[in-house]
């Protein structure tokens, strides 16, 4: 069962990868736990799961100061690419490293389907 799941979770990020300028696709715990990437070689999968929750954790902590609620999306703008963050329903995460040249509005669009679908497996 729990294989399974992790199966479709890796072909839904082959074919969300698929689109074009994604260089690494992650789901991770909300902790922060590696569940499934697809990420260059030489990257650490887990070091990057267990960073990009903390960032997630820290965005969520200076909006509720601010009484705003939970972040939505995170995006770091880099020289040469963009992280994006989003929560995938109350269990997971979706991470997204992308080439600097992505547009970020059909990038969020499809980010916002693929975590609906990560969270309908992980419901399962």
């Amino acid at each position: 069962m729990v294989q399974d799941v992790l199966s479709e979770l890796t072909e839904l990020l082959a074919g969300f990868k698929a689109m074009g300028g994604i260089e690494a696709a992650l789901v991770t715990s909300q902790s922060g736990i590696n569940m499934v990437s697809l990420v260059p070689p030489r990257t650490n999968a887990d070091t990057l799961a267990a960073m990009s929750s903390t960032l997630q954790n820290a965005g969520d902590f200076i909006t509720m100061q601010f009484k705003k609620g939970h972040s939505n999306r995170i995006v770091v703008e880099c020289e040469h690419s963009k992280l994006v963050i989003i929560c995938a329903g109350p269990k997971a995460q979706f991470i997204v490293l992308t080439s600097d040249n992505v547009n970020l509005g059909p990038l969020f669009l499809e980010m916002s389907n693929t975590a609906k679908k990560i969270e309908q497996l992980l419901i399962t």
